[in-house]
């Protein structure tokens, strides 16, 4: 009997029955296997914020108490307390019970660094059990002490503050809100700081976290950033601003303390905008080294895998062999190009597609896959092989992937050689024998014929005048065809170019002026560098990008950073609601920025 079809029996049945199904599955339930685990709540945290540090037994009635965590230096670890779980579960149609008891652990981190919480050996039914350790990180904050006693305060957490030029970071804009207060938030935080490209900050996560005593309502805004520029580089402030209850009663006059006496009325009436601002931070970027830098180096920084994937198989001399090349990791995905070609001798190849599949709303890590057309000219016995060049920041030298070789079956021969010219050497040769004439055709059989008494004569087809008038028709008809050319207006691609030429003259002009702001002016320049690069290549200006400007030209390393940094100022103004407002932009700003769309200019004239 099942549980489904008790309701089908009398009601003073149904509790009888329901009694001895769950007495039948007492008593065939087996045991499940003694397992023991320790888990993290979270592996990164700043000095004050605590995290859970759980120890997990499960399949076993017989539990020891809580064991002792060996002290860690630099974390202050305390027993929080156990509870404990039942389940009946379904396995391989067995009922299957498991009981689990969990030991919780609170490890508030006292400094910055990297720590393991060590492996714990605990003995169940007789046989010990040890677990894996734990790690843990403790990043720098931007959060002073006065901040950590507000009520209100936000923060930077970043994984380290010495960058290399290119080297794309994850960053946490962390809000905390005292959890006794009434807020809702208004808008997503605005992060400043000139020499960075910044990520559009995706939704936040939320949760509740303890800060030196105080429970506080915690918002976490990820981004990735970019250094653009070698040197001393300023990421921030930050600044975000919510809405909170705020209580009719006195207030305190402390400018640091918004809220005043809030706790001390219970009453939460009037609707205030708060203002919370991260302090900025400091971080220091090297340029990339020029020892050792390979050729085909695109800028890519980070730590990456690399494959190769081809299919079919088995083909024909000309067909066309799809190659899947694969870039895995974490780092500058925007940065990565098509890897090459190891020896293309003996093979045409096509200009690849790409995708990128992210592992994370930010975007720093994922696979980028790049889809090539390549196609053997000549019998092949091994799929092409490529390579692929990047700098790995925590090694601090380039690296250079290869794919592994992978066996391809091409049939068919390769294409003849021209036949020689003959040279006046020839003509000395002895002349080749004669072949043998035919015999004489039989007389026994006569073919058919098919000519009148009189032998007509038929001329050659240039001899006869109606040859010559159709000539003469034709020439007219081709000379009216290309006068009509000639005095026809531009097709639309001569038309367009043109356009996008005058457009870009307008652009410039705009630029040379005095009285363009911070917004129009990068929008302005990114608009000047699309174009020109559009009249360079082809391409639909829609489509041009800050990687796209740079490919195309010959660009030193101060211009392309440049470049970068008026796409990212166009994007933060477009999309990210940040960037330098209205403001005016500075000689040395407007200088640099101009001089780096000449160099674009002249880049694409000599080429």
């Amino acid at each position: 009997m099942s549980l489904s079809r008790l309701h089908f029996l009398p009601h003073h049945l149904r509790g009888l029955a329901t009694l001895f199904l769950l007495l039948l599955v007492a008593t065939v339930a087996h045991a499940a296997e003694v397992s023991v685990r320790a888990h993290l709540n979270r592996s990164i945290s700043v000095v004050g914020d605590p995290v859970i540090f759980q120890l997990k037994i499960s399949g076993s009635h017989h539990v020891p108490d809580a064991p002792d965590i060996s002290p860690v230096d630099g974390l202050d670890i305390q027993y929080g307390g156990a509870s404990e779980q039942s389940v009946i579960r379904i396995d391989n149609g067995n009922f299957v019970t498991e009981h689990t008891k969990t030991y919780s652990y609170q490890i508030t981190p006292q400094k910055n660094g990297k720590f393991t919480i060590p492996a714990i050996t605990i003995q169940v039914d007789g046989k010990d059990y040890t677990t894996q350790p734990a790690a843990l990180t403790v990043q720098p904050s931007s959060a002073t002490d006065e901040d950590n006693q507000k009520r209100a305060f936000a923060e930077f957490v970043m994984p380290k503050k010495t960058l290399y030029l290119g080297e794309s970071i994850p960053v946490e804009f962390r809000l905390y809100v005292d959890s006794r207060i009434r807020w809702q938030l208004e808008e997503m935080p605005e992060i400043g700081g000139e020499g960075w490209t910044k990520q559009k900050v995706p939704e936040p996560r939320s949760d509740q976290v303890e800060r030196n005593g105080r429970d506080y309502d915690y918002v976490v805004f990820k981004t990735l950033v970019t250094p653009i520029r070698a040197g001393k580089l300023t990421l921030g402030p930050g600044n975000i601003q919510f809405h909170a209850r705020i209580p009719r009663a006195e207030r305190s006059s402390s400018p640091l303390d918004p809220f005043g006496s809030i706790f001390n009325d219970p009453f939460f009436s009037a609707l205030q905008e708060v203002k919370v601002k991260a302090p900025e931070v400091e971080f220091t970027v090297k340029s990339l080294p020029q020892a050792g830098k390979p050729a085909d180096f695109s800028g890519a920084v980070g730590n990456f895998t690399f494959s190769a994937e081809g299919s079919p198989k088995q083909v024909k001399i000309g067909d066309p062999v799809t190659m899947k090349l694969r870039v895995s990791g974490k780092g500058s995905f925007d940065r990565v190009t098509a890897p090459e070609i190891n020896d293309p001798t003996g093979w045409r190849t096509y200009p690849p597609s790409n995708t990128f599949q992210a592992d994370d709303p930010i975007s720093f890590t994922g696979t980028k896959t790049f889809e090539m057309q390549v196609i053997p000219e000549a019998k092949k016995t091994a799929m092409p092989e490529f390579h692929f060049s990047y700098f790995d920041p925590g090694a601090e030298k380039y690296v250079t992937l290869n794919s592994e070789p992978a066996s391809l079956v091409v049939e068919g021969d390769a294409l003849p050689a021209p036949k020689p010219v003959a040279s006046a050497a020839d003509n000395n040769a002895p002349p080749a024998p004669k072949k043998p004439a035919a015999a004489p055709r039989p007389d026994d059989i006569l073919g058919l014929r098919y000519d009148s008494e009189e032998p007509q004569r038929f001329a050659p087809l240039y001899e006869r005048r109606e040859f010559w008038y159709v000539q003469g028709a034709l020439g007219a008809i081709l000379l009216g065809l290309i006068a009509f050319k000639l005095r026809r207006p531009p097709d639309l691609a001569v038309r367009q170019r043109a356009a996008l030429q005058q457009e870009k003259e307008a652009v410039w002009r705009r630029l040379r002026g005095s009285d363009l702001g911070y917004v129009d002016f990068f929008d302005a320049a990114a608009r000047f560098a699309q174009l020109e690069t559009a009249l360079k290549t082809n391409r639909p200006v829609a489509g041009i990008d800050a990687s796209v400007v740079r490919s195309a030209a010959e660009l030193d390393e101060q211009a392309a950073g440049t470049i970068e940094e008026i796409f990212s100022a166009r994007a933060e103004v477009h999309y990210a609601g940040g960037g330098g407002g209205g403001g005016p932009v500075s000689a040395a700003e407007r200088e640099r920025v101009m001089g780096a769309l000449k160099q674009l200019e002249k880049g694409h004239a000599k080429s």
